[in-house]
Order: structure tokens, then C-alpha cells, then sequence
């Protein structure tokens, strides 16, 4: 068997890795499937087959999967499976309607939502298409129904002993992440952003960004108020999605670290949810 071959660099927990693990586990005939499917798979659709692997779907999910992005165009691709993009700044959109958080309290479920769907291509493909075996385009009104279904789901999940109009605590946050541990390749814990160990959380934030594991952040200014989620690297500059800019922003490093982040309305970090292997 040559499963191998098909997936790129396998560094400890990046979703190759994963993928590779849930392959050994499978049985004979499953790794065989989905070595074939990869095997036929375009540059383009492989690193998405490979995640979905490695969020753990089935193989025959991922030969699914496989069969209705065949073909497609690398901008379908991402504007399908990815929702933002984590190469650069910009605004965050599908067909040009924004994904923005429905109210001031959803911040938290809202980066929530976003970090399962950079781990999980067939998460995303849910709010994206007509359904599950349909490549048709959702309508910006079928996007934004699902989208605010699945938030009000997740803060409903994350606030269950606190109320919502105060917003989702780290632990809430946390928690809601581990249940889907799996996909997301991690556990998450929240780590109030005081003393040294919050100085070794934010470092553990910014490795976790390199790796391009999602972080949620809660900021504020005199009181934590609004989770941001960081999601990756711009060259020396960190990125964040904003939930209530609907936007990809770049902020500084140093300041990061030093607990600020800088070109945003609330500048003080107060709190990380970071992944643990």
C-alpha cells in the first residue's frame, strides 16, 4: 500500500499526519478506497480530501467528497471550502454578503464556527452549496440562514451556565472546541493572559498560528468584551478575522506578545484559547 505517497510532509499533528493515522486505523479495503481517490485527485482538490480525512470522516465521505469538487476551479475551491482565507488581509465574504457575527454577544460562537471550518472542508461545504451531494452554489440567503442557525446553535451549546447577553466565557469557548477535538486535531485550553504564564500563552498562540491551528482571542479595553480569532501568518504580522468586521486584519507580533493588539478598536488581550496536542 502506497498512501503515503499521496499526502505531503507528515509533521507531528498537522492534518497529513492526521490523516495518515486515521488511514493505518482503517480497515484494508477503506485504504485502498482512499488511496485511489487521492491518487486521482487534482493539486488542487488533494490538500482538501486530506483534511477532510483528517477531520474524520468516513472513506466513503471522503470518495464522496471527492467525486463533487472533481474538476472545480481553485477559486471555487477555496470559496467553498475554506471561507477565509488565511494567505492575507481582506474582507471576509461569500458572494459578496459578509460573515459577520448577528449580534453583539456572538463573537464567541462566531469564531467558534469559523475555526471548525478551516479543519473541516465538508463543515464549510454545509453552508456553501445546496447540500451535501449538490455542488450547486448556495444563495446568499441560504448562507446567512445556516450561518446564523449554526451560531445561535453553538451559543446556545457554550452558554448553558452563563447567560448569553454577557457573551461566551474562555471556558465556554473551550469546551465547545473539544467537541470537536477530533477535526481540529487538538484539545483547547483557556488561559487568562496574566503574569508569565500568559506571556507562555501568547508564545503558545503565535506557534499555534505558525501551524495554522485557529486561536481564539478575548480583548477589550478596560473589561474583556469580543473574541477575535487568530488564524495565521503575514509575513512578520499575525492575522486575525475580526467576527464583527467580517474581516481578515494584520496586527503586530511584538504587540501580540506584549498583550496588545494593535489596529483594532479594543486593544488589550485578556485572554487565549489555545490547542493542545
Amino acid at each position: 500500500m502506497q498512501v503515503e505517497s499521496h499526502l505531503p510532509n507528515v509533521a507531528a499533528h498537522s492534518p497529513a499526519a492526521r490523516a495518515a493515522k486515521r488511514l493505518d486505523d482503517a480497515s484494508p479495503a477503506d485504504r485502498a478506497r482512499v488511496d485511489a481517490t487521492l491518487a486521482a485527485a487534482g493539486a488542487d482538490e488533494r490538500p482538501y480530501l486530506i483534511d477532510a480525512l483528517a477531520a474524520g470522516h468516513s472513506a466513503e465521505d471522503v470518495v464522496t467528497f471527492a467525486r463533487l469538487i472533481r474538476g472545480k476551479r481553485p477559486e471555487w475551491l477555496r470559496t467553498h471550502l475554506s471561507l477565509i482565507d488565511p494567505d492575507g488581509p481582506g474582507r471576509v465574504t461569500y458572494r459578496g454578503s459578509p460573515m459577520r457575527q448577528t449580534d453583539d454577544t456572538a463573537c464567541g460562537p462566531m469564531t467558534i464556527l469559523m475555526a471548525r471550518a478551516m479543519a473541516d472542508p465538508l463543515y464549510a461545504l454545509n453552508f456553501t452549496t445546496a447540500d451535501s451531494a449538490d455542488s450547486a452554489d448556495a444563495s446568499v440567503a441560504q448562507f446567512q440562514a445556516r450561518l446564523t442557525a449554526e451560531e445561535h446553535r453553538i451559543h446556545d451549546a457554550t452558554n448553558r451556565f452563563w447567560p448569553q447577553r454577557l457573551g461566551s466565557t474562555p471556558a465556554g469557548v473551550g469546551n465547545e472546541l473539544n467537541r470537536h477535538a477530533d477535526a481540529l486535531g487538538a484539545r483547547y485550553e483557556p488561559h487568562l493572559v496574566t503574569g508569565i504564564i500568559g506571556k507562555s500563552a501568547l508564545r503558545d498562540a503565535v506557534d499555534a498560528a505558525d501551524s495554522t491551528q485557529p486561536v481564539p482571542v478575548l480583548i477589550g479595553d478596560r473589561i474583556p468584551r469580543h473574541y477575535i480569532l487568530l488564524i495565521g501568518r503575514d509575513a512578520a504580522d499575525l492575522l486575525v478575522y475580526d467576527p464583527a468586521r467580517a474581516r481578515v486584519s494584520r496586527i503586530s507580533e511584538q504587540s501580540f506578545l506584549d498583550g496588545k493588539v494593535d489596529g483594532l478598536r479594543l486593544r488589550h488581550v485578556y485572554a487565549v484559547v489555545t490547542p493542545t496536542p
